[in-house]
């Protein structure tokens, strides 16, 4: 597997950048550890989803049907990831805030979304950089990113 450590905003994680195909993402990543496919919801049933999870690193890619099955979605949820250098899964809520404040990355939401399975878990969001960040008991659970969009708040921008 090639070095996959740095989460970059927009573009990916490592080599592997958004808009790749099934292919070319297991040419750089190898066969995922487990695949699971999420049917489109009744509004729109064509809308598959593909995951694929890898155990090592735990990490996982979504390719989805509508984009031709390219990458649209990463999420990361193990210390060995960098965001912008830094470790931030496992990084205390007050810790990992800051940090973000001082990468200049905006948030659009933070909410409680607890229920019976976590009674402490948060989401936060930030639309501009394609971002989510999950907190479990004041902790950084996992990184979610997005590719950018166009204008139209829908059209993915894949990175160069």
């Amino acid at each position: 597997m090639v070095n996959i450590k740095e989460v970059i905003i927009g573009s990916g994680i490592g080599k592997i950048r958004f808009g790749m195909t099934k292919k070319e993402v297991q040419n750089l990543a190898g066969k995922p550890d487990e695949t699971e496919l999420l049917p489109g919801l009744e509004e729109d049933p064509g809308d598959d989803l593909e995951v694929w999870h890898y155990d090592e690193h735990e990490f996982s890619l979504v390719f989805d049907a509508d984009y031709d099955w390219r990458l649209v979605s990463i999420s990361v949820s193990d210390p060995y990831f960098h965001f912008f250098g830094q470790s931030v899964v496992g990084m205390r809520r007050e810790d990992a805030l800051k940090f973000l404040a001082d990468q200049n990355i905006e948030t659009s939401s933070f909410e409680d979304v607890s229920d019976e399975d976590s009674s402490d878990l948060q989401k936060l969001e930030s639309d501009e950089s394609g971002l989510i960040v999950w907190f479990e008991d004041g902790f950084v659970t996992e990184l979610q990113i997005f590719p950018d969009v166009e204008d139209d708040g829908e059209t993915y921008k894949w990175p160069e």
